[in-house]
């Protein structure tokens, strides 16, 4: 019967709210860390032909990151103590997120410019963007809380 208690839903639904209000701060810290280091690192080509765009997402996305782990963490999932074990968690559901994002995104855009009956869809880079960020946060959201978050059984 303690599956079915109603403040066990009302807590699931202010994580969620908690979560999405926090992913887009951490959104919007990414965007305008991107734009700050984009502004302040100098133009430059590195090994394998990455500039300073290449440098300033990963810097803006590890910015985001840290908004979105230590906000979360004491916010959305009230966890006060210091656990490295649980920063590793963190990094490693967000290292597969990346990876999944970025394979959405680019499989949406090659369904949306190859196939026929989708040429016509307006935004096509916004739909892409869209579907995978939708998915990745679905995932990091269930991975958070059922993984990196989790509460110990007593």
């Amino acid at each position: 019967m303690d599956r079915l208690d109603p403040r066990k839903f009302r807590e699931g639904n202010k994580q969620i709210v908690k979560f999405g209000f926090i992913g887009a701060l951490a959104v919007l810290t990414d965007l305008a860390a991107y734009w700050v280091f984009l502004q302040v690192l100098p133009e430059m080509r590195v090994a394998g032909g990455f500039g300073n765009e290449a440098v300033a997402k990963t810097l803006s996305f590890l910015c985001g990151l840290m908004v979105t782990y230590h906000l979360n963490k004491r916010w959305t999932w009230r966890r006060k103590d210091r656990s490295d074990r649980r920063l590793v968690k963190f990094m490693l559901t967000y290292g597969m997120s990346l990876l999944m994002n970025v394979g959405i995104n680019t499989g949406l855009l090659h369904l949306l410019h190859e196939h026929a009956w989708l040429v016509g869809v307006p935004y096509k880079y916004f739909v892409a963007f869209a579907g995978a960020t939708g998915f990745c946060s679905v995932f990091n959201f269930l991975m958070q809380k059922f993984w990196v978050f989790r509460l110990k059984a007593a």
